[in-house]
Order: structure tokens, then C-alpha cells, then sequence
């Protein structure tokens, strides 16, 4: 047994030396390092290291499912005020088409600031309960820009003008951010 883990051991540190020695991945969970259109996470051939971890178990509370994808919280990216907007002609011009060209998503699209955070970034939302009337606690992907959505300000897509209003129903909201990182992209030392 204690040969076949130094095996595999072995084997993952040619994986990871070879994937990292190529240039396609830099150690890091800087934002412009691993978010945007350039990055392109299909390129990685495999799961990098989730054998890395002592026990999975360990990651069991800090571990979000979004769209069959598993992300862990990277960089705490600040505390945002949240608003809510919809596809109607009031928030915008009721085509339901984002900033990136991608239909709005219920649980999924957020406005930002594209110069916080770029275009397609994942974000996980945290710390939302119990400020308003729903919690909006989870991931998140960065498809759209407001005109009113500058700095630190999130604008989290709703499907109806109602359910929008209710994010500030009760006075403003904020959430902590955090950048998302899928699990079988994580390297761990």
C-alpha cells in the first residue's frame, strides 16, 4: 500500500509540474489570472489535486454546487452592497440579453462593475440571510453592467420586478465576496 501511494504521489507531481511547467496555468487566485475570456479552464487536461487534501471532509462546509460545478471560496474580494434588477423596460431594456450576450439566469447572472470584476468571473455571495427577505448565498457569474453599478456594488438578476424590489425591501444590502474556484481546478501545496 505504502508503494502504491508513493506511486501515485509520483504521478501527480509529473501531472502537476507538467501542467504548470507548460505556461497554461499560473499558481494564483488573482482575478486577471483566472477569470475573463482568455482563460480557458477546458485547457487543463485534468483534476489538479483534490487527492491533495487530507480528508474531503475537511472542505464539506466550504464547498458550493453550482450547475454540476463544485467551487471553494478563494479571495475574500470585499463586502458589496446588493440591488436587484429584472428583464423589464423599468431596469433595462427588457431583452433578457446580458452585457456578454447571454440570456439572463435566475441563481446565476450578476451586474458588476466590470473594472471590480471582469466579465465572466465567478463569485460566491455570502452573508445574505437574514439581511432581507431571501437569501441570495451562493455562485455566481459576472455576465452583465449597469449604469448605477459601480465599485462595490453587485446587481443580482431576479426574474420578476417584484422579487428584484425585495433585495433592498428592508434598507440596503450587502454580502460578503469572495472569488469562486472550481475544486478540480484548485492547487493545493
Amino acid at each position: 500500500m505504502k508503494k502504491f501511494n508513493k506511486i501515485l504521489i509520483f504521478c501527480l507531481f509529473i501531472c502537476i509540474n507538467t501542467v504548470f511547467s507548460s505556461g497554461k496555468v499560473k499558481k494564483s487566485n488573482s482575478l486577471d489570472q483566472i477569470t475573463g475570456p482568455a482563460f480557458d479552464f477546458s485547457s487543463i487536461p485534468l483534476p489538479i489535486a483534490t487527492a491533495s487534501f487530507a480528508s474531503m471532509s475537511q472542505l464539506n462546509d466550504k464547498v458550493f454546487l453550482h450547475d454540476g460545478v463544485s467551487y471553494v471560496k478563494g479571495d475574500m474580494l470585499g463586502n458589496f452592497m446588493l440591488t436587484g434588477y429584472c428583464a423589464c423596460k423599468k431596469c433595462t431594456y427588457g431583452t433578457g440579453i446580458t452585457y456578454s450576450g447571454k440570456p439572463v439566469r435566475e441563481k446565476h447572472t450578476v451586474a458588476a462593475d466590470l473594472n471590480v470584476l471582469p466579465l465572466g468571473t465567478f463569485i460566491i455571495l455570502e452573508g445574505t440571510s437574514g439581511t432581507n427577505v431571501n437569501s441570495y448565498d451562493g455562485v455566481y457569474q459576472v455576465e452583465d453592467k449597469g449604469g448605477g453599478v459601480k465599485n462595490k456594488h453587485i446587481d443580482i438578476y431576479l426574474p420578476t420586478h417584484e422579487l428584484a424590489s425585495l433585495v433592498t425591501y428592508h434598507g440596503r444590502a450587502y454580502a460578503n465576496v469572495y472569488l469562486a474556484i472550481p475544486l478540480n481546478h484548485l492547487y493545493i501545496n
